[in-house]
């Protein structure tokens, strides 16, 4: 395993390209203006780590554990989030593109200036969240769960939506209109109207 920054501790300019880090624990670490493209870090637990002015490209995040921690102005192209839980964690200023976040969950967390485009998000948990001009583009976010989210300036453009849940979670936002055919099924039942074949 490659050397992790010591606990309490903040790290800057460093390069962690393609360290790994499986399995690692990371508390109070801050990383600044470094990369870590292809890193390997699944399965670890992150407690109050923040990521500040990183490249994550190609990082394999898969199963990663984080609370109260944060990434801003990162970019995460390629990357894999796959079963990753970000709990009251904060995301500004990022961009997402291609990735894999699969079951995902971002439970009680914030989003500010959060762009996902092309970005497999099936499953994802966004229960509580708050998101703040957020954008989906060109995303798959079957059986999505929205309860409880609170939106402000989020858009969702070409996506899939079928199945997602808590769908008064995204009062506010707004849907092209190949989304809202897709959240149509949802939408009916948050509202309990039946769409029948005529």
């Amino acid at each position: 395993m490659t050397a992790l920054p010591p606990a309490g501790t903040t790290t800057s300019a460093a390069a962690f390209d393609g360290a790994v880090w499986i399995a690692a624990e990371l508390d109070e670490v801050a990383v600044e203006s470094s990369t870590l493209t292809r890193l390997r870090a699944s399965g670890g637990t992150w407690t109050r780590t923040s990521f500040i002015d990183c490249a994550l490209d190609g990082a394999d995040l898969a199963g990663v554990m984080t609370t109260d921690s944060a990434l801003v102005r990162c970019t995460l192209d390629g990357a894999r989030l796959t079963g990753s839980q970000w709990l009251r964690s904060r995301w500004r200023q990022l961009d997402v593109t291609e990735a894999v976040a699969e079951e995902l969950s971002a439970h009680g967390s914030t989003w500010t200036d959060v762009t996902f485009t092309k970005t497999r998000l099936r499953d994802l948990d966004l229960s509580e969240a708050r998101l703040v001009r957020v954008r989906f583009v060109d995303c798959d976010l079957t059986g999505a769960r929205f309860a409880g989210v609170r939106c402000s300036d989020v858009s969702f453009s070409g996506c899939t939506m079928e199945g997602i849940t808590g769908v008064a979670g995204l009062r506010g936002a707004r849907l092209g209109r190949s989304d809202a055919a897709s959240a149509l099924p949802a939408l009916a039942s948050e509202l309990g109207i039946r769409v029948t074949d005529e």
